[in-house]
């Protein structure tokens, strides 16, 4: 995106969701072509989350953190759109058809690029362009990243499941996994209107709410029906929310180098995400859930203390 700018990479993965999509739907009839697919996806996901944050730092936005906390709304809004769309359209007009309509809204999503972003070149960095955060400190937030993700991961991937094991019934435990995504949207884009005007450092604000995060993993691991209730919604509350300050301090230090410097953070982000459902379900099948939400705390909690170091450099 530092290269070809921020629209020409937006339109590029945008339309390369839309084909992996519609190849999903058509072609997908093996497992092996499913995780190939997959794999493509990832990769545009990617160039769309480096690409949109360079176009908000581009943007001269004067609420920079209100929309970089709507933008990380984007995901939890995904899975919950995902979540309806198995009774909408799966149940009803079979799996594939999800899949052309995830189709269609990345096309809608390009239209939208298209009429919202700069079609202009991008220009060169020059020597006064702000400077970029030190490699290692993009790192360093990287670790963190990675940590805290393998937390957002474990929740995302085994709430329901440890739900039901700990007695409640799948429909309330499916529902708990809905209201902690409408919980990470809703207190994402309340932190968001505040951000831009609050003197506390971005990733400062991160690392406490994480250490809430990990409360409530801890509180997971018990197997009570009414104490796993509670515990998801401040397990959500608190480890859910992060991105919003991590993407919102990295864009603000490197205003002219967005793309870059996300472009490391993310890679943790990713490396977490891909461990934390591997790795939780093992732990699970050895262990059990107590175990495992244990590690999501401790998890959590290094992420956590890893923010609370790095943030002077920022």
């Amino acid at each position: 995106a530092q290269v070809i700018g921020p629209r020409r990479q937006l339109t590029l993965a945008l339309l390369g969701a839309a084909v992996v999509d519609l190849c999903i739907a058509l072609f997908a009839n093996e497992f092996r072509y499913l995780i190939a697919f997959l794999a493509i996806a990832g990769l545009c996901n990617a160039a769309a989350q480096t690409a949109v944050n360079l176009g908000l730092a581009q943007a001269g936005l004067p609420r920079l953190g209100l929309a970089i906390a709507v933008k990380q709304s984007g995901m939890p809004a995904a899975s919950m759109l995902s979540g309806l769309a198995v009774p909408a359209i799966a149940l009803t007009l079979g799996w594939r058809w999800a899949f052309v309509g995830a189709a269609t809204v990345a096309l809608v999503a390009l239209i939208g690029v298209q009429q919202t972003i700069s079609s202009s070149a991008p220009q060169p960095i020059t020597e006064k362009a702000p400077s970029q955060s030190p490699l290692n400190a993009l790192i360093i937030a990287g670790v963190a990243a990675m940590f805290l993700s393998f937390g957002a991961g474990a929740l995302n991937a085994w709430v329901v499941e440890s739900g039901v094991d700990a007695g409640l019934g799948k429909g309330a435990a499916g529902l708990m996994l809905s209201i902690g995504a409408a919980l990470g949207i809703a207190i994402r884009v309340g932190w968001g209107m505040r951000l831009d005007r609050m003197s506390w450092h971005p990733f400062v604000i991160a690392g406490v709410m994480v250490f809430g995060g990990a409360i409530g993993a801890i509180g997971l691991t018990g197997r009570s029906a009414t104490i796993h209730i509670i515990a998801t919604v401040i397990a959500f509350s608190g480890g859910w929310i992060w991105p919003v300050f991590l993407n919102f301090g990295v864009v603000r230090a490197n205003e002219g180098h967005a793309a870059s410097a996300t472009g490391v953070t993310q890679t943790g982000v990713y490396l977490g995400v891909f461990i934390a459902p591997l790795t939780a379900g093992a732990i699970i099948e050895r262990s059990g859930y107590p175990l495992m939400w244990t590690v999501t705390a401790a998890a959590m909690a290094v992420g956590g203390i890893l923010m609370l170091r790095v943030s002077k450099r920022f």
